[in-house]
């Protein structure tokens, strides 16, 4: 059977709704708000129209995923002076203005690499508002949710896919990392065809043992053997007229394929102790997270087998694949654990409040994480934050153990690489062109900026970055510990560029870090 793979699904050629793809396949640089203290507004989007976009607390429009034109980020602590995006004609956003991007304050112009766009960069505003640079799709989807959280362009087509698979009754073949949520659209499969009234049997196929296979999948009459003390369905009689999820599909034993490929081909069983055959009507959804032509290569999986369950395939792309459905898919999960401990107020409170319950900052640590665990991990720490915060009235990153880790490796790992494409002109050097010296004088006369003080070395910031690094010239300001920035601001008097020279940080990034500081210092 003849299939077309458009980058998430595989699904039949020759479909008469073809227009469906170009629902999803045109896409512009944009903006998702990927956090807002008023959560309504999470997942609007604001496709780079024009050349250059300024988005301030009062303009521009965002739309919703119905493409209706809503309301600017409206959110009363962003300020009013403008940050700038420009589209580059080789894909890549120049951002210009006072925001966080990747993680770092934004120290005049930035330029984002098309891979950088691609994969997608915050740009935090005030600590409260959450951005997304990234593809942004320029039309509504109309394929059905089918119950799947999320709007980014790879789960659109995978709805697109699903909506086309469901009306046949062919095998589908469900691929995707560990987490990614195959057993959803395996059920979603299901739910969409013509056997939705029909029994749904999911089966995780690695726990049967070859022993037992047979009376498992095909069933028992009584008395067939020691302990078979009544008839037995197994999953293909209780599955008939229905659907068959086999899940873990590659860890099935090797004993066992032979089985399940002959009741496949001919759709008949023989339950163990029967005389004869009985004929099923079971579609097979299978789901796996191996590369089953490696285990075919090893002589652990059948070639016939991996033909006749791969009639169609569904890939699941991981999440990291689709970083604008992170915040859509932690606030589902949020509403649901804070439901159950009964402070769903603590999510949906007063959006004007100064202080957020989770802040812009740490939803954007979440957002650069890669996310090895996939949706399953998201949902994991989404406990763990309704649990440590339900009671309190802000989230601590220090208090979540799996908020602190993220925090602690993306610092090691030095978020000042993400965004950090040069300015037409700078010229770049080799680190040995620069003496630890020169470097220290030229960033204390720049006021700890790196950037302006890459440009008055007449080096590329990613070399500069590397030489800091490598020499121990600066700490992060996120690196500082709360007291030792507290005793330096009592011992400064909060005189911020005193501040600036004796923990060689910038001015911005001093401010920034502050803010951070609960109570910040001079609050009462």
């Amino acid at each position: 059977m003849r299939t077309l793979d458009i980058d998430g699904a595989t699904m039949t050629l020759g479909d008469p709704e073809g227009s469906l793809i170009d629902d999803v396949e045109r896409v512009a640089p944009g903006l998702t708000i990927a956090w807002h203290p008023d959560v309504s507004r999470i997942g609007e989007r604001l496709p780079f129209e024009e050349a250059r976009t300024a988005v301030s607390r009062l303009a521009p429009l965002f739309s919703d995923v119905h493409g209706r034109r809503v309301a600017p980020l409206t959110d009363p602590y962003v300020s009013r002076t403008p940050v700038a995006f420009e589209r580059r004609r080789d894909g890549g956003v120049t951002v210009e203005g006072a925001a966080i991007v990747g993680g770092q304050p934004l120290e005049g112009r930035m330029t984002l690499s098309p891979a950088e766009v691609q994969r997608g960069v915050t740009i935090e505003l005030g600590r409260r508002v959450l951005l997304l640079v990234h593809p942004v799709p320029l039309r509504p989807c109309r394929a059905p949710r089918f119950g799947l959280v999320g709007e980014s362009v790879a789960l659109r087509r995978l709805r697109t896919a699903i909506a086309r698979v469901a009306p046949t009754d062919a095998a589908v073949l469900v691929r995707g990392e560990s987490g990614s949520g195959k057993e959803l659209v395996a059920r979603a499969v299901h739910d969409a065809s013509r056997r939705a009234a029909g029994p749904y049997r999911a089966v995780n196929v690695a726990a049967v043992p070859p022993s037992v296979a047979a009376s498992s999948f095909f069933g028992h009459t009584k008395g067939a053997f020691s302990g078979a003390a009544a008839s037995r369905e197994g999953y293909f009689g209780e599955s008939d007229g229905g659907t068959l999820f086999l899940d873990e599909i590659g860890d099935l034993p090797i004993d066992v394929q032979p089985l399940l490929l002959r009741a496949l081909e001919s759709g008949e069983i023989q339950p163990v102790g029967a005389r004869r055959s009985r004929q099923v009507d079971v579609r097979i959804v299978a789901a796996t997270d191996a590369a089953l032509e490696a285990a075919i290569d090893d002589g652990r999986f059948s070639v016939p087998l991996l033909h006749r369950l791969s009639g169609l395939e569904l890939l699941v792309a991981p999440l990291r694949a689709r970083p604008d459905d992170i915040a859509r898919l932690l606030l589902f999960a949020l509403r649901k654990e804070l439901g159950a401990l009964n402070a769903i107020a603590r999510l949906e409170g007063d959006p004007t409040a100064r202080r957020p319950w989770l802040d812009a900052r740490t939803v954007g640590l979440l957002m650069r994480h890669p996310w090895p665990g996939n949706v399953r991990e998201l949902l994991n720490v989404a406990r763990q934050i309704a649990v440590a915060g339900h009671d309190q009235p802000r989230v601590r990153v220090s208090a979540v153990a799996a908020l602190d880790r993220m925090r602690r490796a993306q610092s090691a790992a030095g978020e000042s690489t993400t965004g950090s494409g040069t300015d037409p002109g700078t010229t770049g050097a080799d680190d040995a062109a620069l003496e630890v010296g020169a470097v220290l004088e030229a960033l204390r006369e720049a006021g700890w900026s790196v950037h302006a003080t890459a440009r008055a070395l007449g080096v590329a910031k990613t070399t500069l970055y590397r030489f800091i690094d490598t020499h121990r010239l600066l700490r992060k300001a996120s690196e500082i510990p709360d007291d030792e920035l507290r005793a330096v601001y009592a011992d400064c008097d909060g005189d911020r560029q005193a501040m600036s020279d004796r923990l060689r940080v910038s001015t911005r990034a001093l401010a920034f870090r502050l803010k951070e500081l609960d109570p910040p210092p001079g609050d009462s």
